[in-house]
């Protein structure tokens, strides 16, 4: 049996810790918000793996498409907006849909009109108590 060195045995382990242990460092015991209510923070938090989103058409409705950061927050949550959210606030949405364990993309209920639409992702941040828009999108549908 081969014998691995010492700071490999300690690189591994620590990988391994952090790989761990790091997911569990943010507190669960937060009550699920709804949207309509939900508090907004003044400034965009800044993500490692910024997720995305857009608006399509698809039959006669607004169908809202998002790439989910690498770890989906439970209360992370998708916007539909008639105008840019950062400067209406976040409970001025025409429709949403919760990200965690959805999928990626929600056709909505509303009817896709030719016009200007935004779309957001909204994430809770547990440090602040508030949810904040990690990205947003500006799409013109036909």
């Amino acid at each position: 049996m081969s014998r691995i060195p010492f700071h490999t045995r300690v690189a591994t382990a620590a990988a391994l810790v952090t790989a761990v242990v790091l997911p569990l460092t943010s507190s669960t015991t937060a009550s699920a918000a709804v949207p309509a209510g939900v508090q907004q923070a003044q400034s965009p938090v800044q993500a490692a793996d910024t997720p995305s989103t857009s608006a399509i058409k698809n039959g006669g409705y607004v169908q809202i498409n998002w790439i989910p950061p690498f770890n989906v927050g439970k209360y992370d949550w998708v916007g539909l907006y008639k105008q840019d959210p950062g400067v209406i606030g976040l409970n001025n949405y025409v429709d949403w849909q919760w990200a965690y364990g959805n999928g990626t993309s929600y056709v909505t209920g509303v009817p896709a009109v030719s016009g200007d639409y935004w779309t957001a992702y909204i994430s809770y941040d547990y440090s602040s108590g508030q949810y904040r828009i990690v990205s947003s999108s500006h799409d013109h549908i036909n």
